[in-house]
């Protein structure tokens, strides 16, 4: 594929193929992707005859062939006369929009619901009504963290015993870590403007470039290029006070390409906002290189006067003092991690940290033990168990309130797993087992208040481990935040 773009861009440089010229610069004629290939050129008969013949000279010097048969031919603004006859002499069949390029759907409008039926209808053949039947809670927030949370039964409304965004938020703040889907989406779209800001040189980088200029600026209302979407929605958070851009930062090497008053590199503001009565004064926008050479005040339109101008020349100046140069090329740097790369995590979690709710209690959750008990043992914390008496109040009818093991109060969920004559007996033979003093409990809080206390050892749970087993297997022992114990 190498040697194909190689020899291909050969043929675009001779003027043998002509491309799509988007301005003087940026010519789009070909793009390649492991196997996959597509031409974009000017229609001609010419150019159509021309790609036959670079790919015929390919063939022969590699022994690649390029299977016709496979292949489309996609007009834009052409008549379909003229690509169906196009496409009968090459042996090739007719591309209509939208179609599927490497997975994305190309040409649809992809903000209407129509356009994700057939996703939603290869989503819904996957998971048959069966298969969801059989995944347990844990099973269900592992596959996809979505509304598949509850179950589904068809038209059926099951009881979201959870609010959603309770599920949604982190596990610090109570939740269960799902995340929301606002915050990815935004922050692959971010992710975009980080790859512009940070002028990667992609092709990619040049075409918006050369089509919407070289700074990040909300276009028209009347584009509706996917590029101004991208922008109005930075600009929609910007305006719920979450500055996304401010997060990318300049760090100058040389200082050749930093500009001083309108890159962040100073500070977490650009110098104009920093410094607006200076600013006003500037006669061009000036790199950083510059002005460490000569004197601050040497691009102004006139003197700096006294009071607030005098005062805040002198503060630009106290911080322009303290820079150092380097030899290095100038670089951008992402500031909400460590090492100064993008991540789609961060804006996720940023994104997240301000729309979900917050519980001062996190969510007790341990790695080693499965999914789907850690899930129960939230919704106990919670109260969000299915008992008689949140049924009752959830206006579910229910005959009796009454335990159906031991009739003796209304099953509620501390009744049910810590009061009950049950439960109880469980509770004790587990003392038993572990060789505790049992305790009566009566709440998910004295029993978590209970499990703190226990100072088990290790070697006392491998112990009690190979009696209970016969001195077979092996014991992974699970560190509480008191304590151990083996499972």
């Amino acid at each position: 594929m190498e040697s194909l773009h190689l020899s291909f861009s050969r043929v675009v440089d001779a003027d043998i193929f002509k491309g799509i010229k988007i301005d003087t610069s940026v010519t789009i004629s070909h793009l390649f992707y492991a196997d996959d290939a597509v031409f974009i050129g000017e229609w001609s008969d010419d150019n159509l005859t021309r790609i036959m013949h670079v790919l015929h000279c390919f063939f022969l010097s590699s022994g690649l062939k390029i299977n016709v048969k496979k292949s489309h031919l996609l007009g834009v603004g052409v008549p379909n006369d003229n690509i169906t006859s196009a496409a009968m002499n090459l042996g090739c069949s007719v591309m209509k929009t939208p179609f599927k390029y490497l997975g994305v759907m190309v040409g649809g409008d992809m903000s209407k619901i129509k356009a994700w039926d057939k996703t939603i209808c290869k989503l819904n053949s996957r998971l048959s009504k069966w298969k969801l039947k059989t995944l347990s809670i844990g099973g269900r927030l592992t596959l996809l963290k979505s509304i598949f949370f509850n179950g589904n039964q068809g038209d059926e409304k099951k009881i979201a015993w959870v609010k959603w965004s309770k599920v949604l938020a982190a596990k610090k703040h109570g939740g269960l870590g799902v995340s929301i889907y606002y915050a990815l989406n935004r922050a692959l779209l971010i992710k975009w403007v980080w790859r512009f800001i940070s002028q990667d040189n992609s092709l990619w980088f040049r075409l918006i470039t050369s089509i919407h200029g070289s700074h990040i600026q909300n276009l028209s209302s009347y584009n509706s290029s996917t590029w101004n979407a991208i922008i109005r929605e930075v600009n929609v958070l910007q305006a719920q006070g979450i500055d996304l851009i401010s997060h990318c930062k300049k760090c100058p090497g040389n200082g050749l390409l930093t500009r001083l008053w309108s890159d962040s590199w100073l500070g977490d503001k650009q110098l104009r906002y920093m410094f607006p009565r200076i600013y006003a004064l500037e006669l061009k926008e000036c790199i950083v290189a510059d002005k460490m050479q000569n004197f601050v005040d040497h691009s102004l339109r006139r003197t700096v006067r006294g009071g607030a101008e005098a005062h805040q020349l002198d503060q630009l100046q106290g911080l322009i003092g303290s820079m150092v140069l380097t030899n290095t090329m100038d670089r951008w740097y992402w500031d909400l991690n460590g090492n100064g790369v993008f991540c789609v995590k961060d804006v996720r979690n940023l994104l997240d940290e301000t729309f979900l709710p917050k519980d001062v209690n996190a969510t007790r959750w341990i790695k080693y033990i499965p999914i789907k008990i850690n899930v129960f043992a939230w919704k106990v914390y919670l109260d969000r168990l299915p008992t008689k008496l949140n049924l009752a109040r959830r206006g579910v009818q229910v005959p009796s309130l009454s335990c159906p093991i031991c009739n003796s109060a209304s099953e509620d969920m501390s009744h049910l797993l810590f009061s009950c004559e049950l439960a109880t007996d469980v509770i004790r033979q587990v003392c038993r087992w572990w060789n505790l003093v049992w305790t009566p409990l009566g709440s998910y809080s004295e029993w978590l208040s209970w499990l703190k206390s226990i100072r088990y050892t290790t070697k006392n749970g491998m112990d009690t481990y190979e009696e209970w087993h016969g001195s077979v297997g092996n014991t992974i022992p699970i560190q509480y935040e008191t304590g151990w114990a083996s499972d």
